[in-house]
């Protein structure tokens, strides 16, 4: 996975000691591992769908400015992290006999789980507008190439993105006992 791969480790000395001695038993862990991905992904997917992180913590809202151009686009409901649902699409996890790794591969997936800055070099680009030679004015709306009469390449500036942590891979509060009633119930053990 190239955007970003969580790992879990359970905390609680007590609690690793009791899943390392359930694991001990276990004579092909997969399966188990297979349950715990399961769960991990179901976890992330609650954090999405409650809009905040596996402690609890509700993200930080969107910007006015992000809300705007999300309903100048027709993307609606507004919803963090689901413009298009393609970051919560691309969670999966992978089981083998020895862990369970959650993760995506999208290279936008850890500065969302992460945050920090995007740094956005200087560049050039093309932009599209209608021109009104009757009133020798410019529409000041952007346009598709198809719907312009009047194009122009602009330099835009380098400028920094700060986006902020809004981590939704994790184990909840109650992660290490639900683990452990899994390797439990994957012994058949209750």
């Amino acid at each position: 996975m190239t955007g970003i791969t969580y790992t879990v480790t359970l905390q609680e000395e007590e609690a690793r000691r009791r899943l390392d001695a359930l694991l001990d038993r276990m004579d092909r862990p997969r399966g188990f591992y297979k349950n715990v991905g399961e769960y991990l992904l179901n976890s992330a997917m609650d954090n999405f769908d409650a809009e905040r992180d596996p402690d609890g913590i509700p993200w930080d809202r969107l910007r006015p400015k992000s809300i705007q151009r999300r309903e100048d686009k027709g993307l609606t409901p507004i919803r963090i992290l689901r413009a298009r649902g393609r970051l919560a699409g691309s969670l999966n996890y992978v089981a083998t006999d020895e862990e369970a790794r959650i993760g995506s591969n999208l290279p936008y997936a850890a500065i969302h789980q992460l945050g920090g800055e995007i740094r956005v070099p200087e560049r050039t680009s093309m932009i599209h507008q209608h021109y009104d030679a009757k009133s020798d004015t410019f529409d000041p709306k952007f346009r598709r190439k198809s719907r312009a009469n009047f194009s122009r390449e602009v330099t835009i500036k380098a400028h920094t993105i700060n986006m902020p942590k809004r981590s939704y891979l994790g184990l909840p509060k109650d992660g290490d006992e639900s683990i452990i009633s899994i390797a439990r119930e994957w012994l058949d053990e209750d």
